[in-house]
């Protein structure tokens, strides 16, 4: 695929097809490099791009009349050109000749004597050169390419109204960006849209690159669109520099706020406009409206970084109040076009930053672990959350600085909390053995354990199945301590309660036994439990396997462990970026399962962990009083009493183990690491996933207006009655209106802010049915009209 998924912004179809045709450039299976590209195109489909494509790729030439000025010939000057007998053209040395063939299929140049005379010469080359064509041997049609997830991977619908209105519409297709044709099935509408004349499209398209689009319109176009420029703008882009026309479109005044405009919905798709504008600037003028120019914006950078740069010197106190003070003053910039383009990643790191600045400005605390878990599950959470999301959205030079400032804002507040954690557990111990409900599927349900799913993932998973039409039924529960895997998972299997624990071994495995006792314990290693849970009836779902259940009233075990893997494996912004990635795929299996039949999935983990860029601090334990000493966990040799914390195992009372105080390592300063007691560690979340189901009733939100703390929205609403109400963050948070309220016959429906502390905050407008299902959602703010 040569137009990827990751492919830089405004990427374009063309882009895709000078990359495809370039990629056929290569030596291959020992062979030499070809002397030709053979592009033959026996409906002359792609014939339209030509004048756009000899600009890009001035390798290509084109059987045609002779007109060596417009690298146009008959079969045999072709021939020339590619063998090298010409002088009068002489193509880049470094790139094999493209020959692009209308009207003609390459069957027709392997058919030796019924070869049509025109391309007879270009026979021989068969041999030397090489084909551009699909890889099951046909000639690229425009729908196949543009289709193909070999070439652009667009979604286009087959009838033959779409495919005429595509090979119509080809031009603009050619140069529209990537991002803006995926996500749907394109048909004829669509590309019938594409044919209207707009001159603000091709003003920009001017600016970026005045020769290409010169070219594209022709001269009768080109004469209609300088007459336009003049009537509209009072602009002749026949005479007047493009510059000129740069220093109105940074002005933005009169008729060229709509040119703005229209440049600020898509700046991906005129990429030369950024360049323009960076030339157009008049020098010493004083901008009053910075937003419209790239070279202010990036000032605006330069100085958040200089400011950025001196926090984790401060005392963190005073960086977290500076963060929200920048926050206050660049966070605008992310609403700038060049937030878009990528050219103000600080502006875009301040938000996570502020958002973990907000919520530090307390220490977590309880008597009781339970009271420790219902602030942390309150809001907490979300601090872990915002450090994780500023890791991952930072990168490239700036990547450094933000892990920097994280960790300075972060450590003193993962201190705290988990010093209040562990007095709260000498308190209250945490739940034995037996104290918390058993995990076990339902009928039809399928249990999918995701190793180190800490607390905050499954808010952030959540959401994640929401968006899919998921309905998620939060929880949590206390993990089984020591934090890892060896002791955590077997408890939070259905087979729970054959796990037994006998001495406290250094890898930290209970034993599983039988029903009935047919065979002594074994280390609960992962294929006992599968086979014990095998034995109980579950169905083993995994990669190799059918996902639908194979009965009826069938019980499922899915598991992976990819996320604990790369926390263990990269550092901190690599695995920042990658669980954002992986949750993605958990969200996608879910669904995946639901779709296979499942009536729903219940998700577990094992542990949780803690995270700090540049590793959290170190105490030395020596090791000659452990038989074990992991990160955050040891086994006490013998009768040893080192001067650490001491808890019991969970599998077995009579057993202890040594964790670090806070939240440092024994070993060495990990900056993922578990195995200990905080929060972090021991609250894992338990929730249940179903399809939402389809009620007949349904809701749009279609306007919404603010005056004060209250909320008047209009609701189309269909099949049934329907609740309003406003939740904090996302349409599964907690309800901030005063109380939900049914909308009217009419459409209509009032809701008032329980309290004016988020007066300030994201907030979600949901519309439910009488279920609880969300119908419908849109994002909003107190003042924010749509």
């Amino acid at each position: 695929m040569y137009v990827t998924d990751e492919a830089e912004p405004g990427s374009t179809p063309l882009d895709g097809l000078v990359d495809s045709l370039r990629a056929r450039d290569a030596a291959s299976d020992g062979q030499d490099r070809p002397v030709a590209i053979l592009w033959t195109d026996p409906g002359r489909e792609w014939e339209g791009l030509l004048p756009v494509l000899k600009g890009r790729l001035p390798e290509l030439i084109a059987l045609g009349s002779y007109e060596p000025d417009a690298r146009t010939g008959p079969a045999i000057w072709l021939r020339c050109v590619v063998d090298g007998t010409l002088n009068a053209l002489d193509p880049p040395a470094d790139r094999t000749p493209i020959l692009y063939l209308p009207g003609f299929e390459r069957g027709q140049l392997r058919a030796g004597e019924q070869c049509p005379a025109e391309v007879r010469p270009l026979v021989e080359l068969l041999y030397r050169g090489v084909p551009w064509n699909h890889p099951n041997g046909r000639d690229w049609t425009v729908a196949a390419f543009l289709g193909s997830p070999k070439g652009v991977g667009l979604d286009i619908a087959g009838d033959r109204a779409t495919l005429e209105a595509l090979r119509a519409a080809l031009a603009e297709v050619a140069v529209r960006p990537v991002a803006q044709l995926r996500g749907r099935r394109l048909d004829a509408a669509d590309f019938g849209k594409l044919l209207v004349d707009d001159f603000r499209r091709d003003l920009l398209r001017w600016m970026g690159d005045p020769d290409a689009t010169r070219a594209r319109l022709g001269e009768a176009k080109w004469t209609a669109f300088r007459r336009q420029c003049g009537d509209e703008l009072d602009f002749d882009p026949g005479t007047e520099a493009d510059v000129a026309a740069g220093e109105r479109l940074g002005e933005g005044r009169g008729p060229w706020a709509a040119i703005w405009n229209r440049y600020a919905e898509a700046p991906d798709a005129y990429p030369g406009v950024e360049a323009l504008l960076r030339r157009s600037r008049p020098a010493g003028e004083l901008a009053f409206d910075r937003e419209r120019w790239p070279d202010l914006n990036d000032e605006d950078e330069t100085a958040a970084r200089e400011e950025l740069s001196g926090l984790p010197g401060r005392p963190a106190a005073e960086a977290r109040d500076a963060v929200l003070a920048l926050e206050a003053e660049h966070g605008r910039r992310r609403d700038w076009v060049w937030a878009r383009l990528k050219h103000s990643p600080l502006a875009t790191a301040l938000e996570p930053l502020a958002g973990l600045a907000a919520a530090i400005r307390s220490a977590i605390g309880g008597a009781a672990p339970d009271d420790i878990a219902a602030t942390y599950a309150d809001t907490g959470w979300r601090a872990d959350a915002h450090a994780r999301a500023a890791l991952a959205a930072a990168s490239g030079p700036h990547a450094a600085l933000v892990a920097s400032i994280v960790r300075h804002l972060l450590e003193p507040w993962l201190q705290d909390t988990a010093t209040a954690f562990q007095e709260a557990v000498g308190r209250t111990p945490l739940p034995r053995r037996g104290e918390q409900p058993d995990v076990e599927a339902r009928e039809d349900e399928c249990l999918f354990f995701v190793d180190g799913l800490r607390y905050e993932l499954g808010r952030d998973l959540a959401v994640r199945l929401e968006r899919r039409g998921c309905r998620v039924s939060p929880g949590h529960r206390w993990a089984a301590i020591p934090t890892v895997t060896a002791t955590g998972k077997p408890a939070v299997t259905p087979v729970a309660d054959l796990v037994e624990g006998d001495t406290l071994r250094a890898d930290f495995r209970p034993a599983i036994g039988t029903d009935g006792g047919q065979r002594p314990p074994r280390p609960a290693v992962v294929g006992e439990l599968r086979k014990a849970m095998e034995e109980r009836g579950y169905q083993m779902v995994g990669d190799g396997t059918l996902d639908l259940p194979l009965a009826a009233g069938a019980r499922g075990w899915l598991e992976t462990d990819r996320i604990d893997k790369f926390g263990h494996r990269h550092e901190a912004a690599t695995f920042a970026r990658l669980v954002d990635q992986e949750l993605e795929t958990v969200a996608e299996r879910i669904v995946h399962l639901l779709d296979a039949g499942w009536r729903s999935a219940r998700i577990v983990t094992d542990h949780g962990w803690l995270w700090l860029p540049g590793g959290l601090p170190l105490v030395t334990l020596p090791r000659h009083l452990t038989e074990s000493q992991w990160s955050r966990v040891a086994v006490v040799s013998g009768d040893a009493t080192p001067e650490v914390p001491r808890h019991p195992w969970h599998w077995n009372e009579g057993q202890w183990f040594a964790a670090p105080p806070g939240i440092a390592c024994f070993s060495r300063r990990d900056e993922y690491a578990h195995g200990g007691l905080s929060v972090q560690e021991c609250l894992i979340p338990d929730m249940r996933v179903e399809r939402a189901a389809a009620t007949g009733v349904a809701a749009a939100i279609t306007s919404i207006t603010w005056r004060g703390l209250r909320c008047f929205a209009e609701i189309d609403a269909r099949g049934g009655a329907v609740t309003a109400d406003l939740r904090y963050e996302s349409a599964s948070g907690p309800s901030v209106a005063a109380t939900a309220k049914p909308v009217q016959e009419d459409g209509s429906v009032s809701l008032v802010l329980a309290g004016d502390e988020h007066e300030e905050a994201q907030l979600v407008l949901v519309v439910t049915d009488a279920e609880g299902r969300v119908l419908s959602q849109q994002p909003t703010r107190v003042g924010e009209n749509r």
